[in-house]
């Protein structure tokens, strides 16, 4: 709301609510979020920390797939084999969990629906986060008062969890804003190359800090993703490469 008022942007926010499409585009994206925050912190209490990080890895390859169907965007045969190493990685996951990976897969589709929606509507990305937050404030408020009354809400319950779970707040925000202002500067599939950043650090907060236990199987399966992405970044960076060299006057 401070950085809206400061650029007065309250003019395009208006135009946003006006427009029913923006606006049933920003109510789905702002359901997308909340299901997104919601399974990654339930993950981490769980001590499933590991699978949602899967989940974060295989998304810059979600969005490579998006960004060829929807936006134009053509595959390359790097690109071909990690999206290939990333299908073989779910498998294994598959395969020797015994159990289908769907809280990473539901971690990654949803951001990655997030995200192209995000980048083909016509709405700034802090006028849009606002509207976002406007649509969820009254639900929130909602579920905060029932939890309240069952004796189970932690902001307000002291000051040390409010002080905290308004910092989370904070981070959230900024960065659904700057990923959102990025995101319409730079090819969709580009812009899953920088997103591998997040999951390594989720991988290795959930086994150096969380001490969950990572096994063979999932030990094989990253270093697939690992490899997929290392593929598809020489790709992406090459191709970036040539066309700058094209585009430079002789």
């Amino acid at each position: 709301l401070l950085i809206v008022a400061y650029f007065k942007q309250f003019g395009d926010v208006l135009k946003a609510f006006a427009n029913p499409r923006i606006l049933a585009i920003l109510a789905l994206t702002s359901g997308l979020a909340v299901f997104n925050w919601g399974f990654y912190v339930w993950s981490i209490e769980e001590g499933r920390t590991l699978e949602s990080s899967l989940g974060y890895f295989i998304n810059p390859l979600l969005n490579v797939v998006m960004g060829y169907l929807f936006l134009g965007e053509r595959f390359t045969r790097p690109q071909m084999l990690a999206l290939a190493l990333a299908v073989i990685a779910v498998v294994i996951q598959t395969i020797s969990a015994g159990v289908f990976p769907w809280l990473g897969l539901m971690l990654a589709s949803t951001f990655c629906i997030y995200g192209f929606l995000r980048k083909t509507i016509d709405v700034g990305p802090t006028q849009g986060f606002l509207i976002e937050v406007a649509i969820l404030a009254l639900p929130m408020l909602g579920v905060q008062a029932w939890l309240a009354s069952r004796g189970e809400a932690h902001f307000g319950a002291n000051s040390f969890d409010t002080l905290m779970l308004m910092g989370c707040g904070v981070l959230t925000a900024a960065a659904l804003i700057l990923f959102a202002a990025s995101i319409k500067r730079i090819r969709y599939s580009t812009a899953g190359l920088l997103q591998y950043l997040s999951p390594s650090l989720v991988f290795l907060t959930a086994v150096f800090i969380f001490g969950e236990r990572l096994e063979t199987w999932n030990l094989v399966s990253f270093a697939i993703i690992w490899l997929a992405l290392a593929i598809y970044s020489v790709s992406a960076l090459r191709d970036e490469h040539n066309r700058r060299q094209e585009i430079e006057p002789v």
